[in-house]
């Protein structure tokens, strides 16, 4: 049974420095301040939509020494040429590092890091879907359709091969089953 209906709409993380970290969410992603606290404990609240007051909240606190736990961000694009655009901003900001491309077979993804080490992830949806987890490098040297019909025929030589539509309907009636 359903407890309620749910909507994952935002993230808190632990930062080193604030104030860095502000600037890149805010000039890289275009994430606004919506509130702050800068003493004791500074905390940053940011959001992109107006319908939400934060969708990411930055905390002070961790320590210089520790990695990230953050497994990753990911933020969905409406289209691949989003996300090339954003292959080409993160390719020339010196603040980001590790950039890599993954084609995940129901979704086009990049991958990489902020100025702290968390790993962000921008992905765009594919018309298909294969079981997860699957991985293949994305060549942004190549065209965008080009791009798209490497996916399409390595996807459809995957015995997990089906459209996304017939994806989304097999868990939609999953989800309904569970909830009932």
């Amino acid at each position: 049974m359903k407890l309620a209906e749910f909507s994952l709409n935002h993230v808190g993380i632990y930062v080193i420095d604030i104030d860095k970290m502000s600037d890149f969410y805010t000039s890289f992603f275009g994430f606004v301040i919506t509130d702050r606290r800068d003493s004791p404990n500074p905390i940053r609240f940011l959001t992109m939509t107006p319908t939400e007051h934060h969708q990411l909240l930055l905390a002070s606190g961790r320590d210089a020494a520790q990695p990230s736990t953050v497994h990753q961000i990911s933020f969905l694009l409406e289209d691949f040429a989003g996300l090339r655009r954003v292959h080409d901003a993160a390719a020339a900001d010196a603040r980001v590092s590790g950039l890599r491309g993954l084609d995940h077979g129901n979704s086009w993804a990049l991958y990489f890091k902020d100025p702290e080490g968390n790993t962000i992830e921008c992905y765009v949806h594919t018309p298909w879907h294969v079981d997860q987890p699957y991985g293949q490098p994305i060549d942004f040297s190549l065209s965008d359709d080009a791009i798209y019909r490497k996916t399409e025929t390595e996807v459809q030589a995957n015995p997990s091969f089906i459209s996304a539509e017939e994806f989304q309907e097999r868990l939609t009636q999953r989800l309904a089953k569970q909830n009932a």
